[in-house]
């Protein structure tokens, strides 16, 4: 004998498994979210003191130790900017609005990166206001100048431009690296699609995310390489 399920008993049944496959993606966020967040205070530490070490210590060990400490310091940052990447892409609280000057987020991101002298990096001739939640736009123009300064090797130029209307800010970073070698370059905003040896795929995928909770849009192009942020004058 055959038993037909009704649609609506089907249709229950549906929204059922859709809310218990949400519900354990959810705790998986959250006990990702968790665990990465506790990794990172072990990685800073190791960070900061091999970099005190090789400071300290120039004059005073040979060259084979202070290049096995700066390769401790750099395996760690790798880790801490994979766990950065995984954060910022599960953690979504809601955003923090705030009017801030281009200049001054570009400032303190630039601050935050170590970049070699080698690099030159070049800000807006204008200095728009953008009303937005200043930590996750951070991360934004951190991913890009990061990707940017990895793409030339540690040598070139990151030209940083923006115009602006009655509605919307646009923000164009552009660096002198070789390009994309994709022939479809947007699909490096695919969440982990990667090209490094050791990423996470996250980085970019993260940076959309943020500029769309920001009611804006980011697109990449080629040749050279330019990545374009829009976002409104008055925020999300």
């Amino acid at each position: 004998m055959t038993h037909t399920i009704p649609d609506a008993e089907m249709s229950e049944s549906k929204d059922q498994d859709g809310t218990q496959h949400f519900d354990r993606l959810v705790h998986i966020g959250e006990l990702t979210s968790n665990i990465t967040h506790d990794m990172r205070n072990p990685l800073t530490v190791i960070i900061n003191y091999s970099m005190m070490i090789r400071k300290n210590s120039k004059n005073k060990i040979d060259k084979k130790s202070l290049d096995q400490l700066f390769l401790i310091e750099e395996q760690a940052r790798k880790m801490y900017h994979q766990i950065e990447d995984v954060l910022n892409y599960i953690k979504l609280p809601p955003l923090k609005l705030q009017s801030c000057s281009l200049h001054d987020v570009l400032k303190k991101v630039i601050e935050r990166i170590q970049i070699s002298d080698d690099v030159e990096i070049t800000l807006p001739k204008n200095n728009p206001q953008l009303v937005c939640d200043i930590d996750k736009i951070e991360i934004v123009f951190v991913n890009l100048i990061t990707n940017a300064v990895e793409a030339m090797n540690g040598v070139g130029e990151i030209t940083i431009s923006a115009k602006s209307d009655k509605d919307t800010v646009a923000i164009q970073v552009e660096d002198s690296g070789p390009g994309i070698s994709e022939e479809n370059p947007d699909i490096v905003f695919r969440p982990l699609f990667t090209t490094k040896e050791n990423g996470t795929g996250l980085g970019l995928a993260s940076c959309q995310n943020i500029i769309e909770r920001h009611r804006g849009t980011i697109s990449v192009k080629n040749n050279p390489t330019t990545f374009t942020i829009t976002l409104p004058r008055s925020g999300a």
